[in-house]
């Protein structure tokens, strides 16, 4: 048991080793158009458009309306959707009311 607990610590120590080394994009801005799409801009110049209907489907709060047809997820409801608001969660989340 002790070696197997070793185990684990050191992975967690290498985990953070390697965190520590990759130099994550900083949040630039982040604007909400409402009701359509959601925009993000890094400070390395990388932006991204995400529509409403993506942040739905993929969403990991998809509320249970998940169902599968091969490997994909099919949401019922999503093309109609539309961001009401967005709201910061913690350090780096973001909650939306779709």
């Amino acid at each position: 048991m002790a070696t197997r607990f070793r185990l684990v610590m050191a992975m967690q120590r290498t985990i953070q080793r390697i965190h520590s080394l990759v130099d994550t994009p900083r949040l630039k801005s982040f604007s909400l158009n409402a009701p359509k799409s959601v925009d993000v801009e890094y400070a390395n110049g990388i932006k991204f458009s995400l529509s409403a209907e993506f942040l739905r489907v993929y969403s990991p709060a998809a509320d249970g309306k998940i169902r599968s047809i091969g490997s994909e997820k099919v949401i019922s409801g999503r093309r109609h959707v539309g961001i009401m608001s967005a709201e910061p969660v913690g350090n780096y989340g973001v909650r939306y009311l779709l």
